[in-house]
């Protein structure tokens, strides 16, 4: 009886272990769209952060105007294009629908600090509160 009661756990065993090496090959497919997304999200932090970090360093003097506005337009331009990418992945690369087109027409401007949509008129952030430039 003992003996029949091991085979059995044994064998339950094996089948709880090796489940997850018969599941269809498709999760490893979104996986990688997933892990694609969360790389272009951590880019898009790394955007925002150096243009916090030049914002303060022209404030503090330690960059030139000239300097200033160069860099932060080279990010302003890297982060629109992670932000489009982004889009177009969860977007699966179809169509704006109208109500992605009424926001877009409404919040032409973005927050440069948490990089939330801000309407034209909008003098701060209402996520973070930030002022907007």
């Amino acid at each position: 009886m003992v003996e029949i009661i091991g085979i059995i756990l044994a064998i339950l065993t094996a089948l709880f272990v090796g489940y997850p090496l018969l599941q269809k090959r498709q999760q490893k497919v979104s996986f990688a769209l997933n892990h694609r997304a969360q790389e272009l999200e951590a880019r898009k932090a790394e955007i925002y952060a150096a243009i916090r970090d030049i914002d303060f360093d022209y404030r503090m003097g330690k960059l030139s105007q000239e300097d200033y506005e160069t860099l932060r337009e080279q990010y302003k331009t890297e982060a629109i294009g992670m932000m489009k990418q982004i889009d177009e992945m969860q977007l699966g690369k179809s169509h704006r629908s109208a109500k992605a087109a009424a926001v877009a027409k409404t919040h032409s401007r973005f927050c440069h600090h948490c990089g939330q949509p801000a309407a034209t008129a909008d003098r701060f952030c209402s996520a973070c509160g930030g002022q907007l430039g």
